[in-house]
Formats: C-alpha cells, sequence, structure tokens
C-alpha cells in the first residue's frame, strides 16, 4: 500500500533572517526521494494547506530533512481568500510560527532537478534566494562519490543578510576541494555569464522563476546547449504561477 503523507517532527528550526527560516525535521517512517526533489508540506496551524519546497539534503540513514523557506512580503490573504495554486501563508507560518516538537505532514516526493547519472562533466549550481536548497541537496549527493569533477556554485543577492547559509556552505567546501563558491551582491545571471566562458559543463539552475528564466536566456546566449541546462521547470511554473515568469519550456 502507498504512503500519501509522511509525519514528520520538528527538530530545528532556525531564522535565518527576519523573512528565511531554516528548518529540520524527522520522518517517523522513511521518505523514498532523491536529491534534488521537492515536497508539499502541511503544517499545523494551516491544516488541509499546502505548499512545495525542496529538501536542502540528500537522503539520509536518520531520515532527517531540511528545509529553507521564504516568508512572502506584504500582507496575506484572509482565510477565504483566493491563493492560487501556492499558499503564501503556508511559507509565513513556517518562518514565523513553526517551533521544535511541531509536527508536518509531508506528501509525495516530485520533480525532475536530479543528477544526470551518465554525465562525466564538471557541474556549475546557478541559484538566487532559498533555491539554494536543492542545489544543496546535490551537492552532498557528489560529496559522497564525487573524486574527479570540478564543481562550481554562484550564488547572488541583493544583500548580505540573504547568503543566509554561509557557514555551511564555507564548511562543505572546506571539506572538499573540487567544490568553488563564488557569492557577489549582484544579478546571479551577470555573475555566472562574467566568470565563462563554459564549453563543456552541466548546469543546475535554481531560484525565483523570473530569475531562472532569465539566467537560462543568458546561458544560452552564451552558447551553452540547451540539454546541458537542467532545472525544475514543473515546480517553477507552479511557484511562478500568474507572475509571468516566462520559464522557457523543456522538451
Amino acid at each position: 500500500m502507498s504512503t500519501d503523507w509522511w509525519p514528520a517532527e520538528v527538530v530545528q528550526h532556525d531564522r535565518r533572517s527576519p523573512d528565511i527560516a531554516v528548518f529540520r525535521c524527522r520522518t517517523f517512517q522513511p521518505l523514498p526521494f532523491r536529491a534534488g526533489q521537492h515536497v508539499p508540506i502541511e503544517c499545523p496551524y494551516l491544516p488541509w494547506r499546502s505548499a512545495s519546497y525542496s529538501i536542502a539534503n540528500a537522503p539520509r540513514l536518520d531520515r532527517v530533512l531540511e528545509f529553507h523557506v521564504r516568508a512572502p512580503a506584504g500582507p496575506l490573504p484572509g482565510p477565504d481568500g483566493h491563493v492560487g495554486p501556492v499558499d503564501p501563508r503556508v511559507s509565513a507560518a513556517l518562518v514565523h510560527r513553526l517551533k521544535l516538537g511541531d509536527t508536518l505532514r509531508l506528501g509525495a516526493p516530485r520533480g525532475s532537478l536530479t543528477l544526470d547519472p551518465y554525465s562525466r562533466r564538471d557541474l556549475v549550481f546557478v541559484t538566487a534566494g532559498t533555491g539554494l536548497a536543492p542545489a544543496k541537496a546535490l551537492i552532498e549527493e557528489l560529496s559522497r562519490f564525487n573524486r574527479t569533477r570540478w564543481i562550481h556554485l554562484f550564488r547572488g543577492e541583493r544583500d548580505d543578510r540573504d547568503f543566509y547559509d554561509r557557514r555551511a556552505l564555507d564548511l562543505l567546501a572546506g571539506r572538499h576541494p573540487w567544490l568553488t563558491i563564488v557569492r557577489a551582491k549582484t544579478d546571479v545571471a551577470d555573475l555566472v555569464t562574467a566568470h565563462g566562458p563554459w564549453p563543456d559543463h552541466d548546469f543546475y539552475v535554481t531560484g525565483p522563476p523570473a530569475t531562472v528564466a532569465e539566467i537560462v536566456r543568458r546561458l544560452e546566449s552564451c552558447r551553452v546547449p540547451t540539454a546541458r541546462i537542467r532545472y525544475d521547470d514543473a515546480l517553477s511554473r507552479r511557484l511562478g504561477a500568474g507572475g509571468g515568469a516566462g520559464l522557457p519550456p523543456r522538451g
């Protein structure tokens, strides 16, 4: 019999900035997922409402999952307000109200942003905002077996406080000489193209839908083959519904 929802207990909750939280939860039963995927989360403060978030780690034996969530800016809709396919009130509750010991419900994992098992090319991760989460999961998976591929992680943000996971990333880079992290308070599309050319690399692009669309366009203008640019188009379309993100179609 398949499981539709996995209960999980919150074991850590850190407010990294006024609007960003990083939290960890432990499922009572193993959740079958691949690094780079996302799951719907329902929290006790908004029962029967859920939103999807990327898991920020690869599968672990201790069943702990990490999530990065940004609360929306501006006023939230009321109890009967129209919220579209993604309810911003879930993000607000996960950032501002979630606490240790709370029980979440996680839905079935989805998403196509997983490692290509056949590629041996070097990798470039281009991230903005809490789009860092799936990139961090994929890098953690690579850390378990990679010995030959160089990996670059680009982070472009508007403010220093948006580099909310700096310490964890620096520890990861300190353990793995094949990982290079480039941060700057600038547009991340400008940042990655300025460090090119990238003649033979696989790209993983994560972040807000409009940012993902712009990065993909810029990479294609630099003659990076479309087949080597990966992003989770299903999640991006969901997050960008109604916002005119303009993501290029896949396949």
